[in-house]
């Protein structure tokens, strides 16, 4: 019976030995885990701002002063990224354009939808008279099309239609669109 008991004994000692080590590779692994994932979201935001940066970058390359038609071909640029549409940038990381976005370039003045961006809403191209940003454009925008005697109701539905991204109704009354309305009525 001594022998019996000890061999039980030894037994048990290695189940308990197993289940410590069982125990401490699974706390090991999930910090592995955890500290990858991490990892992973802060390369990600990394790779989105070097994107945004090269958006940037693009939309003041096109960024002419020289006569108040470039001036308003800035203010209509639409943002490019690649072979993506024109227009369409993924603010918030969530692997679609169809939502709504404040950009921290506007410095949560207003938001956007991810589909339809222009190169005023995230990068202010300075001219010598004056700054190009989304208000200051549509005050160009609307007198040069006013010059132009052109059809400006039809422009401004071409140009900026009303929202159709998805937004709450507090989004909805910070969305560009909303904020900058009656900057939008051209007179």
């Amino acid at each position: 019976m001594f022998l019996n008991r000890k061999g039980m004994s030894m037994a048990i000692q290695i189940f308990i030995v197993l289940f410590v080590l069982l125990a401490v590779a699974m706390l090991v692994l999930r910090l592995v885990t955890e500290q990858s994932e991490q990892q992973i979201k802060i390369i990600g935001e990394e790779i989105k701002q070097q994107e945004l940066k090269r958006i940037k970058a693009d939309c003041l390359s096109s960024c002419k002063c020289d006569s108040e038609n470039e001036k308003v071909g800035y203010c209509l640029t639409l943002i490019r990224k690649g072979k993506a549409t024109e227009g369409e940038l993924d603010l918030d990381g969530d692997g679609f354009t169809t939502n709504y976005a404040e950009p921290p370039e506007t410095g949560g003045l207003y938001g956007v939808c991810e589909d339809k961006i222009y190169c005023s809403q995230i990068a202010s191209c300075k001219c010598s008279d004056q700054i190009l940003d989304m208000r200051n454009c549509f005050k160009l925008i609307c007198n040069f099309w006013d010059k132009q005697n052109a059809d400006i109701p039809l422009l401004m539905a071409k140009f900026f239609p009303a929202p159709n991204c998805d937004m709450t109704d507090d989004q909805m009354m910070s969305h560009w669109s909303f904020t900058y309305l009656e900057e939008m009525v051209c007179e």
